[in-house]
């Protein structure tokens, strides 16, 4: 299969890894952990804020291939093959929210009467009918303003102004599925602009001296320990009612540190120069590993009810758990491409 014009082989497993990353998130949480469970701990502060790498990568592509950029045929594109597919696939969460009998929490009271018709059009302009899903409404801004982001693209912006926004991004933590779409888009701009400006110095990233890269790496270690053992808290949204009463700004270590990471992993994957099948296929399905992987994971929620409805995680069972998640997803993709071998990116994005 010959590779499209463009094609950056460590950008693909970069991508491949971070899907990896998200569906791990999402494996995390969908069960219960022993009390005090240091391992529990550590995954927290290895995944948590995994978004970062997709914007980061978003970003990245964005200004690699601005040279190919005209905005009606760009928008056009997003709106077939991240627009539709996100549509297609809320379709199911959608009906059992709208017909569920008690309204969900996040459903506004004043919502809550009216026409099924608008309390869909809100699920589907918040994310809110499942959980990933707020992702699609915050990106979709920043292709609205694509335009804008490319007047941005000079040197002097990132050499004078980009240091500032990205400081000051260290200090928002309010985003996804608990917080609002504009708070997600405050929370990753500095990372987006972030991915396009290592796009644009990316040889001087690549090359990297490597004493640097194992600063940078020290730094991503020690901040990691100090979250696991409670000395740094992780800034998160936890519920609803947490985020109504939580400030708005804090320090966010984690942001910084998974920031950090994504300079580790572009460096990383262009030293290494190696193909991997697993990151090469997590790549070239990510896009419908994200549509359908919770829908997965909640089929093995409501399985494990009926066989172990006492189950919990541990070290062992989450990396089974996540392996299995990111299998069956693969497969549930592949399946749509052999139906629809013409139509699966407007169904499912791949």
């Amino acid at each position: 299969m010959s590779r499209k014009e463009g094609y950056l082989n460590y950008i693909h497993l970069f991508r491949g890894f971070a899907i990896l990353i998200i569906v791990g998130i999402h494996c995390r949480i969908s069960f219960r952990w022993p009390e005090d469970s240091i391992f529990k701990d550590i995954f927290i502060t290895l995944l948590d804020n995994g978004t970062v790498l997709f914007v980061f990568i978003a970003g990245f592509l964005f200004q690699y291939l601005k040279g190919k950029f005209e905005y009606s045929s760009y928008l056009k594109r997003k709106a077939k093959y991240v627009v539709l597919p996100y549509i297609i696939a809320s379709i199911p969460a959608i009906i059992i929210d709208l017909y569920s009998s008690v309204p969900p929490v996040w459903m506004p009271e004043n919502l809550v009467d009216l026409p099924k018709i608008i309390q869909a059009l809100y699920m589907l302009a918040t994310g809110k009918h499942l959980g990933p899903f707020w992702f699609i409404p915050m990106i979709i801004i920043f292709y609205i303003i694509s335009p804008l982001l490319l007047k941005l693209d000079r040197p002097a912006f990132y050499k004078y102004i980009f240091p500032v926004l990205f400081i000051a991004g260290l200090f928002t933590y309010r985003f996804g599925f608990f917080s609002n779409t504009i708070d997600s888009f405050i929370h990753y701009l500095p990372v987006y602009i972030f991915g396009m400006g290592s796009a644009r110095y990316r040889k001087g990233l690549i090359n990297l001296k490597t004493s640097w890269a194992v600063l940078l790496g020290a730094i991503y270690c020690i901040i990691a320990v100090l979250e696991v053992i409670n000395v740094i808290d992780i800034p998160k949204l936890s519920s609803f009612e947490e985020a109504r009463i939580a400030p708005y700004l804090a320090f966010n270590f984690s942001k910084l540190k998974v920031s950090l990471l994504c300079i580790i992993l572009l460096r990383g994957f262009y030293v290494l120069n190696r193909d991997s099948a697993i990151l090469k296929a997590l790549g070239d399905y990510s896009f419908g590993i994200y549509f359908v992987h919770l829908y997965v994971i909640t089929a093995c929620e409501m399985a494990m009810a009926q066989i172990h409805p006492d189950f919990k995680l541990g070290p062992l069972t989450f990396l089974f758990y996540t392996m299995l998640v990111t299998v069956l997803s693969i497969v549930a993709v592949i399946a749509v491409k052999k139906v629809f071998p013409k139509y699966s990116r407007l169904l499912i994005g791949s």
